[in-house]
């Protein structure tokens, strides 16, 4: 029996998340049932990030152990024979014994991307968060570089029971590309929803409805009923895992 990495990039739309759900279509649930066919697989198959219902995926990457039925070269061929068209595997590899892709991850890179064209864009609507109104951007970046270092993140994220918020940021960037703008994210791991609200109060920055003063004073407070929305998981993708 072996250990072995996958790297996935996935279209999360039609999905409610990476992480198993009975009844409900997952990323997780889609790649179990193609490793099926070509793997003896001994649960549980781990995940770097398990990305939320919508959430999309350039460089997830999972680790399993079990047995295969071809060589491991051949196993990005063989998955994507099978596996729906929004989910493909870009890489394989059989990886030491005490490899987990999660526990071993020393960070995660997320990227929000925003549109920001003055009508809808169909072709751009299913990976970026339309904004038609013009964005202070040198004020986003300024507030964003706020985040980096340690930090209680409990201002922009959903709090889960007995866990905490607390969370180390190596390294942000606010990207521009014509129409687009990505807020890159770097950090050791992140909280629940915490890309999608602090891009939401990024936003109510560039919009000029906050100060940086102030968002860095809701940073501080830890009460996320002082945060920015909560924006839709459409412009978010998990970019690369780093070990």
């Amino acid at each position: 029996m072996g250990n072995y990495r996958l790297v996935l990039e996935y279209d999360g739309t039609e999905y409610s998340g990476f992480q198993r759900q009975p009844g409900l279509p997952t990323v997780q649930g889609a790649l179990e049932k193609a490793l099926s066919n070509v793997a003896t697989p001994r649960a549980p198959l781990y995940a770097a990030g398990r990305t939320d219902a919508g959430v999309h995926a350039r460089g997830q990457v999972v680790s399993f152990q079990g047995s295969l039925k071809a060589p491991v070269s051949r196993l990005p061929y063989a998955l994507n024979s099978t596996l729906p068209k929004d989910i493909s595997v870009k890489e394989a590899a059989e990886v030491p014994e005490d490899f987990n892709a999660r526990s071993s991850a020393r960070s995660r890179e997320y990227v929000y991307y925003l549109y920001l064209g003055e009508f809808p864009s169909p072709l751009k609507n299913r990976y970026t968060f339309h904004h038609k109104e013009a964005l202070g951007l040198d004020a986003m970046g300024e507030a964003l570089n706020c985040v980096v270092g340690v930090h209680d993140f409990a201002s922009f994220c959903r709090r889960e029971k007995g866990k905490s918020t607390t969370r180390e940021v190596y390294h942000v960037e606010l990207l521009e590309w014509e129409d687009l703008v990505g807020i890159r994210v770097r950090a050791n791991a992140f909280v629940w929803m915490m890309m999608r609200m602090l891009s939401g109060s990024l936003l109510k920055v560039g919009e000029g409805k906050w100060s940086v003063e102030y968002f860095r004073e809701v940073l501080s407070r830890s009460d996320n009923s002082l945060s920015g929305p909560c924006i839709h998981p459409r412009g978010l993708v998990l970019e690369r895992v780093y070990y």
